[in-house]
């Protein structure tokens, strides 16, 4: 039979890299230290106006569905509700 392995979990995929990124700093510490100060630098020559600009296209590509989803659902709650039962005192 061919199964395939469970699926990971973000969170288990995180701790085991960060784990790994942990380990691999400690054995090679210069190495770690050059390659975190290469990213920072990288990081700040990049325009702010492109960092910003990047994650609000982001932003919106992801808001549109979820909105459009969202008041699917809501209009969709709307049109099916069934009356409440009228109780008389």
């Amino acid at each position: 039979m061919n199964e395939d392995p469970p699926m990971q979990t973000v969170e288990l995929c995180a701790k085991r890299l960060l784990g790994d990124l942990r380990d691999y700093a400690s054995r090679e510490p210069v190495k770690a230290a050059a390659a975190a100060f290469g990213a920072g630098v990288m990081i700040n020559l990049l325009p702010t106006r492109v960092l910003v600009a990047s994650a609000a296209a982001v932003a919106s590509a992801l808001l549109r569905p979820a909105l459009l989803s969202l008041g699917v659902i809501k209009s969709l709650e709307l049109c099916c509700r069934k009356p409440a039962p009228e109780t008389t005192p």
